[in-house]
């Protein structure tokens, strides 16, 4: 399921680029390009959820997705993120014991976005819409 806003806000970005050029510009979709969109929507797809980058765009965090705006964790990878948590705080805690200053600042931005994440995603499953499915159409009495 895609946020809305996304969904909204790249819908008036085609109209726009609809209205921009001229409706002899537009061709039929190849197999192999519907081929390559769809493929760069799977390859969004990492452990806690999925990234909303825009299509043909690459990674710019380097898959440090925990710190990425673009990361939307999948309300069912809530237990898993306590286990992260606990993992990130023991970390901190021997970067901290052993003096790597630079590793407890990172450990500590890590936390903040994964905090900050970990919120939104519950807020977001106490108002999300239960999935319904896709509807079937009964063939004609």
């Amino acid at each position: 399921m895609f946020n809305e806003d996304v969904v909204r806000h790249y819908q008036e970005f085609l109209d726009y680029r609809r209205q921009a050029r001229s409706a002899d510009e537009y061709k039929p979709v190849t197999d192999s390009e519907w081929s390559e969109f769809e493929e760069h929507f799977d390859r969004r797809k990492v452990e806690l959820g999925g990234c909303t980058r825009p299509y043909g765009s690459g990674c710019q965090h380097e898959h440090a997705c925990l710190r990425c705006p673009m990361l939307a964790i999948t309300p069912k990878m809530l237990p898993r993120l306590d286990e992260i948590e606990d993992d990130l705080t023991a970390r901190r805690a021997r970067a901290e014991h052993e003096a790597w200053l630079g590793e407890v600042e990172g450990i500590d931005l890590t936390l903040t976005f994964f905090r900050q994440k970990r919120d939104e995603t519950r807020r977001l499953a106490r108002v999300a819409p239960d999935e319904l499915g896709i509807p079937v159409v009964a063939a004609p009495l």
